[in-house]
């Protein structure tokens, strides 16, 4: 069967600290490492697969420079088994990941302006190109699609707005995990772990919250949040078939989120009590001479099966604790 060759086009809104950048490179090349782990992984269920085996091709953009892609290599028609074998550089773009960043969606800058005004383009004009972000990503796609008031000048006046806000353990919504097999088997009997270093959080304004009551977070159809912690209601964000984002970093491990940690430590002045017990913190799911114990593969997996339309919403032809790490003041 021919390959599903997955075009990602991963906006950079950041470059790691210098010690990461050597070790790991760019976000973006850590995305595409984990992407292509994720397909390999993936491919040994064929079953599992209707679409057939998966690949990832991923094209790095520098968002921050102002590089974004052009409209015109979008994908604008869903993609049908007979080009299935097709990737590369100049097939359509199937999907766009937004990353971290150590900047908020809400600050004053023409990049950020810029992106999120691409964002509401691609969303409302490209319904066949996936959106996924992390962290920053998960935070400025939730401002530029869920406030009537999207201009980083203004206080958002709608439902949902980025706020300061620390990070707690993640519970999972199991009408989300249902859809991706990888997290509904990590999270079958602990809750969802992956690594977090935020000082933002998507947050439903004060009416919003009081319009919901005791029902929680309230999202307009067919939105749906993915799940929560004691002190961050939306950790992710669900849209089937069009976007999804998490507030915690699949891509980070305990060396690249312990740089980071000391790193903005380092600029924020951080006391060197606190930095250490935000260490201790992150290198909790650490195992020594092996990989990290936390959910990070079944999150890389969720996020490529999205890209392939192999959670729930086919594209067819013709018609237990979350790392509690720093907010970075």
């Amino acid at each position: 069967m021919a390959q599903h060759i997955i075009h990602v086009a991963v906006l950079d809104a950041d470059i790691p600290c210098l010690s990461v950048y050597r070790a790991r490179g760019l976000y973006s090349s850590q995305f595409r490492v984990l992407l292509q782990a994720a397909a390999q992984r993936l491919n040994k269920t064929p079953e599992a697969l209707p679409n057939g085996p998966l690949a990832v091709h991923v094209t790095a953009f520098d968002a921050v420079g102002g590089s974004l892609p052009p409209l015109e290599i979008l994908r604008t028609n869903p993609k049908c088994p007979a080009e299935l074998d097709a990737g590369g550089p100049l097939s359509p773009i199937d999907a766009i990941l937004i990353t971290g960043s150590a900047s908020s969606a809400y600050e004053d800058q023409p990049w950020i302006h810029e992106m999120q005004s691409y964002i509401q383009t691609v969303h409302a004009h490209y319904p066949n190109v996936k959106l996924f972000g992390s962290c920053f990503g998960h935070q400025i796609i939730a401002q530029a699609l869920l406030s009537t008031n999207a201009n980083p000048n203004h206080p958002p006046i709608s439902t949902f707005h980025v706020a300061h806000s620390p990070c707690r353990p993640i519970t999972l919504q199991s009408s989300f995990t249902a859809r991706f097999p990888p997290l509904a088997r990590a999270t079958a009997q602990n809750a969802f772990r992956i690594q977090l270093i935020h000082g933002d959080a998507v947050v439903p304004t004060p009416e919003a919250q009081a319009a919901a009551g005791q029902a929680g977070v309230s999202l307009p159809a067919p939105w749906s949040s993915i799940g929560s912690s004691a002190q961050c209601a939306i950790q992710g964000l669900y849209n089937p078939g069009r976007v999804l984002t998490y507030q915690g970093h699949f891509e980070f491990d305990t060396f690249v989120n312990g740089e980071l940690a000391q790193e903005f430590g380092r600029r924020a002045g951080w006391p060197e009590a606190v930095v250490a017990e935000y260490l201790d913190l992150i290198y909790r799911s650490r195992v020594p001479g092996s990989e990290d114990d936390d959910d990070a593969k079944a999150a890389a997996e969720a996020v490529l099966l999205f890209f392939a339309g192999e959670d729930g919403d086919f594209m067819g032809c013709g018609g237990g604790t979350g790392m509690i790490t720093p907010p970075l003041d």
